[in-house]
């Protein structure tokens, strides 16, 4: 009889809230937020979630956000190693970085409707689209899954990574990742 390969299980988490507006598109390359009070609890209560699974492995986002709930996660699993990886930073926003939505729509009227009318298409200039999103992190993470077969993965990262992630495994069509919830923390 065959012996089956045993399955490599990935966790995804993604960061705790940090105090930055929710109406804003983050701008990482210039701004980069910390947790919040409030997001270091969330990334402390992830960690205790996880504290009796065994991991592998621990990759991270190289934002701010995505460390400090990393941290709080290896912290709790001696012989772990977090890794930073650049691919699994949150979607580049191009010229709509650090802007409020209702400026976005103002500056950049066209550009906004034609998000609206397709966000998984949409590519803000100099950003990137739903799309490229997947191309860089659906990848990625195929890596670090056989680098770690037969084990147990954190990925820490950002809603917009998650959100294509978990679409991508469960087979959904990448437009459907906005129906995703993916809380902070969780």
């Amino acid at each position: 009889m065959r012996e089956k390969e045993r399955s490599t299980r990935v966790i995804f988490v993604r960061h705790g809230e940090t105090g930055f507006p929710p109406d804003r598109v983050y701008c990482d390359d210039s701004e980069d937020p910390e947790l919040s009070a409030v997001g270091v609890q969330q990334a402390a209560y992830a960690a205790d979630c996880l504290q009796n699974i065994q991991i592998n492995a621990l990759y991270a986002s190289p934002c701010r956000r995505t460390q400090m709930t990393a941290r709080a996660v290896v912290g709790r699993h001696e012989g772990v190693d977090l890794v930073t990886e650049s691919d699994l930073r949150e979607r580049h926003f191009g010229v709509w970085e650090g802007l409020y939505f209702k400026d976005i729509e103002e500056q950049f009227p066209l550009d906004y409707a034609a998000w609206k009318e397709d966000q998984a298409a949409f590519k803000p200039r100099d950003g990137e689209s739903i799309y490229d999103l997947k191309a860089r992190v659906v990848p990625k993470v195929g890596e670090i899954v056989a680098r770690h077969r037969g084990g147990t993965v954190v990925v820490v990262a950002h809603v917009g990574p998650i959100r294509v992630l978990v679409a991508d495994a469960l087979g959904l069509a990448v437009e459907s990742y906005r129906q995703l919830q993916i809380d902070p923390a969780s």
